[in-house]
């Protein structure tokens, strides 16, 4: 008699039941008022630090009473059932936690399976509004990849263990293609700390310009254009309003996120079309790549068995990180005084911080990103080690980042001032200007307001 195979359905269900099951054997029994307060948001009641001597959690609105010592072997168990919680329950990227060991994918390049591949991007194509339709320049793609980029492509799934989950709930919540997780692959290498040298910044490559239109913060303290988060939800934004422009063709909206919708709209023209096959060669050399590569990352990204593909370097997953508010100026060296790790984690999980330095005494409080092993000890080590060398805490004060200005034909400095949200007075102040005359070509230095 053939086995009968287990239902992984039936099999999550059960590891839930147990879990619930040891969860209630830890927990004292509460009254239903008690039970309802339980139900409150648990993020919103980490720390908010507005002092050395104390750590706020949740202020009570009536008298205080004297509280119990609270059992740290309750809480030291509470944490690794929550912990256990989210390695079996909680939603992974699909693509993100396959391990596999088999046919290197530079043997498997050079004997392609065509008309498997075919087959795979037309069912890809049905499951997504991206328009993932079979392509001689995407099998191009895909080969390339597959011989020349294996290791690069290994690393951004183990990379996407962190990002692939926040982009994933990011798009659904805009109502876009899940697929559109692959550009920071193609733009950054999965990488915030990632700059072009044109200046574009962060996973999703932001101008400056692109990143104050977009509301992103940049200053000499913090540049959101480098925060997961934020610039995520940036990027989406910003996807959306491209797509509106080119009717929701999202091919001609990829090749405009790459190479702007200048560069698009002459491409279209000199065309005579609006079909990306058609107009791709009127494009920048990048960007006639660019497109094609999106959907072969999606292929490969969706069927990395086949491709040979085997992730390396895993990134704390995104399940296992939480985030802390805190309104102190804190060192990154205090924060790893307190969680025993080492400043280079707190750096790698908080790239947004371009001095190693919380600016939590401004702007109403930053969040600190960390594992969820070490949040407790965070909350609880704190106070203590912010009283450590705190001489060498500076004193924040957001200056924005300069931006360079080039002038171009029909400019004059009103409309460049309005543009960047600065006054003609402060443009001649910080280009030593006495008039109103500028030429074109010349460099103007603007120090644009952060918001």
């Amino acid at each position: 008699m053939m086995p009968v195979k287990p239902d992984p359905v039936r099999l999550v269900r059960r590891r839930l039941v147990a879990w619930a099951i040891a969860l209630a054997a830890a927990l004292p029994l509460v009254s239903a008022q008690d039970a309802l307060a339980l139900r409150a948001d648990s993020i919103t009641a980490r720390a908010v630090l507005e002092d050395t001597s104390a750590v706020v959690l949740d202020e009570a609105p009536h008298q205080q009473v004297d509280q119990p010592a609270l059992d740290t072997a309750w809480l030291a168990r509470a944490d690794s059932l929550w912990w256990a919680w989210c390695e079996e329950a909680h939603c992974l990227s699909t693509d993100s936690a396959i391990w596999y060991a088999g046919t290197a994918s530079k043997e498997l390049a050079f004997r392609l399976d065509t008309a498997a591949i075919l087959r795979d991007l037309a069912d890809l194509d049905r499951r997504s509004s991206l328009d993932l339709a079979p392509h001689g320049a995407v099998l191009d793609r895909i080969a390339f990849m597959m011989r020349r980029r294996p290791i690069f492509l290994g690393r951004m799934m183990g990379r996407g263990l962190q990002y692939f989950p926040l982009f994933e709930e990011a798009l659904d919540r805009h109502g876009l293609p899940l697929e559109l997780k692959y550009l920071p692959v193609l733009e950054s290498g999965l990488n915030p700390l990632a700059r072009s040298p044109a200046g574009a910044t962060g996973l999703w490559q932001f101008m400056y310009n692109t990143a104050r239109s977009q509301d992103l913060e940049i200053n000499s303290w913090v540049d959101e254009r480098r925060d997961p988060v934020e610039a995520t939800e940036a990027a989406c934004r910003f996807l959306k309003r491209l797509n509106d422009i080119y009717d929701g063709d999202w091919h001609l909206t990829l090749a405009a996120y790459n190479a702007g919708p200048g560069n698009v709209n002459k491409a279209i023209r000199r065309s005579g079309s609006r079909d990306f096959w058609t107009l791709r060669r009127f494009l920048p050399r990048e960007t006639a790549k660019y497109v094609p590569s999106i959907v072969a990352l999606t292929y490969l990204f969706s069927h990395p068995v086949e491709a040979g593909l085997v992730p390396s370097d895993p990134a704390i997953p995104a399940f296992d990180l939480d985030t802390v508010m805190v309104h102190r100026n804190v060192r990154f060296d205090q924060v790893s005084r307190a969680t025993g790790r080492t400043v280079a984690e707190i750096a790698q999980l908080n790239p947004q911080y371009r001095k190693e330095v919380v600016p939590g005494a401004i702007g109403g409080g930053w969040p600190v990103v960390l594992p969820q092993q070490s949040v407790g000890d965070f909350i609880d080590l704190m106070p203590e080690v912010l009283e450590w060398e705190p001489h060498r805490t500076p004193e924040v004060k957001f200056e924005p980042e300069v931006t360079v200005y080039r002038v171009r034909n029909g400019d004059v400095l009103g409309t460049i001032a309005r543009r960047h949200g600065v006054s003609v007075r402060e443009l001649r102040q910080w280009n030593g200007l006495r008039g109103d005359m500028i030429r074109v070509g010349q460099k103007l230095y603007i120090h644009a307001d952060p918001r």
